[in-house]
């Protein structure tokens, strides 16, 4: 007799799971997770990463479908990503007790090795491509980036302009991921090779791309290129994540969880019986959405325009010299935290910012912009409540406008020895045009965004850091840090550059374990 499980609870903001890594799981949770890829939940974690784009060939979709099916015993699921956390985390722990913490844990991941991480999604291409019948789908998500509305309203380049390995349609990417970068590529190389060359060739990796790991210091926090401390305020779905934060700093005036339906979405493929029924109630299998972006970052020309910004500071104060101080508040204002990780718009602390990163803050003590300005990104992103004194909108629904990035750094030389740099952006969200979009179009690049759009206001200005399309707006900056009313005018130039991307969906691991039986 099979026992009922009850149904997941995707409104909740508690989590799901254990309070400890040592707990258990309730069957129908556990069964939630072995359905559910990795990566999406909780981020793989791992420093190094291959991204596979995969064309199919027209003509092959029984060919495409098979392998899909073969690759459903390779790619991990949320559940296994879990267990192998357990062993990692104690390895990572260890590091941290150790003289050299990073020579410790070259030597023990090498002797106690998981598994890589393995994610498989598909574009809506891909999905048409491989004849697969779509119940329901994200609007976005089937336009694709290169809907030229989209792109208009995103304020991206031409696609003509993007990077030639972007340009054409994209229809699968796989993401390899390891602590060792040869694992990585190694399985990057088996997994090309069943696209290619297997027993039924079903397509080719049009575009490859390599990811890495930047951190602050060894095994410390992630930083981008530019230098900041990065992924610090991702929405937390598990109950252990979400208790670990509420014990080491406290969600009194931010609270960092979040329920599944910020970022799960049914299988756009998957009927609703049969092993897509999840507990028996007619619940399909689950995936999310990703927004994959391929941001190129300007490192000469971000700290040319900090460098300006922090001149204009010390002026305002009468100084003809700029010290390191101005640099370091310049940054600060327009990413919205200074390096290390602790929020502009919050007071210094003894013991710094190690271990955890500040995040319990919002700007509800800084409705005049004097701490951290309306246009830093980490504002832009994440209003913390901005939305409703100025617009009397609920939090919660503000809260649904997030998403949860799962970005990782790349450099790459080009054919004349130049090195380029960036962010391989992805984030996932239920809704790409709720969420994403919403968000690029409505916060980063809307310069009347918190404030501007009332008659002799000033106005806020573009996102700093990922604002796009050309504005005559000249933000503004506290005249002196903390002291309302006060500002100056500076403009600052664009440093973040597009340069291709594509919309997927990371299917259920039942569609993938029936992906050629699924109807056509």
């Amino acid at each position: 007799m099979t026992t009922q499980l009850a149904p997941i609870d995707f409104h909740k903001e508690t989590g799901i799971g254990p309070e400890e890594r040592g707990g258990e799981f309730s069957p129908e949770e556990d069964k939630f997770l072995r359905e559910l890829q990795g990566n999406i939940l909780k981020s793989h974690g791992r420093d190094h990463s291959r991204h596979l784009f995969i064309r199919f060939h027209q003509g092959k979709a029984e060919a495409g479908r098979n392998w899909l099916k073969a690759m459903s015993g390779k790619v991990t699921s949320a559940k296994t990503q879990w267990d192998q956390s357990a062993t990692r985390a104690s390895i990572f722990a260890a590091a941290r007790q150790q003289p050299d913490p990073e020579a410790y844990l070259s030597l023990e991941l090498a002797a106690n090795p998981s598994p890589p991480f393995i994610g498989l999604m598909l574009s809506y291409q891909g999905y048409k491509i491989l004849g697969y019948q779509m119940q329901s789908a994200d609007v976005s998500f089937k336009a694709g980036t290169r809907d030229e509305d989209i792109r208009k309203k995103l304020g991206d380049p031409p696609a003509k302009a993007w990077e030639k390995g972007f340009q054409e349609d994209l229809h699968a990417l796989v993401i390899i991921a390891d602590d060792s970068p040869k694992v990585a590529e190694a399985m990057a190389k088996t997994i090309r090779e069943s696209v290619e060359t297997g027993l039924d060739p079903c397509g080719k990796v049009a575009h490859e791309e390599i990811g890495k790991v930047l951190r602050l210091r060894p095994d410390g926090p992630v930083r981008e290129h530019f230098g900041f401390a990065d992924g610090v305020s991702e929405p937390l779905f598990l109950t252990k994540d979400i208790k670990k934060a509420k014990e080491k700093e406290g969600t009194s005036r931010w609270d960092p969880a979040a329920p599944l339906k910020l970022i799960l979405a049914k299988d756009p493929v998957a009927p609703k019986e049969g092993p897509f029924d999840l507990a028996g109630d007619g619940m399909t299998g689950f995936g999310t959405y990703v927004v994959y972006r391929k941001l190129e970052q300007d490192l000469a020309r971000f700290n040319q325009q900090r460098l300006r910004l922090a001149e204009q500071i010390a002026k305002e104060e009468g100084r003809n010299k700029t010290h390191e101080g101005d640099l370091e508040l310049a940054g600060a204002y327009m990413v919205g935290r200074f390096r290390n990780g602790m929020p502009v718009s919050e007071p210094a602390n003894a013991h710094g910012v190690d271990d955890p990163i500040p995040n319990d803050f919002d700007y509800l003590h800084d409705k005049k912009g004097a701490l951290c300005p309306f246009q830093s990104h980490t504002r832009k992103t994440n209003p913390r409540g901005d939305t409703g004194w100025r617009f009397g909108n609920p939090l919660e629904k503000e809260r649904l406008r997030r998403i949860t990035r799962r970005a990782i750094s790349y450099e790459q030389k080009t054919g004349t020895g130049e090195k380029k740099v960036g962010l391989l952006f992805l984030c996932a969200q239920r809704n790409i045009l709720d969420q994403f979009e919403f968000m690029q179009e409505s916060w980063c690049n809307n310069v009347d965004f918190v404030v501007g759009e009332k008659a002799g206001e000033p106005k806020t200005g573009q996102d700093p850091v990922v604002g796009q399309g050309k504005s005559a707006t000249e933000p503004r900056w506290p005249r002196k840090y903390g002291v309302p009313g006060a500002t100056f005018s500076a403009s600052i130039a664009e440093s973040v550059t597009m340069r291709g991307g594509e919309y997927f969906f990371v299917p259920s691991m039942p569609f993938l374990e029936n992906a050629t039986t699924l109807p056509r």
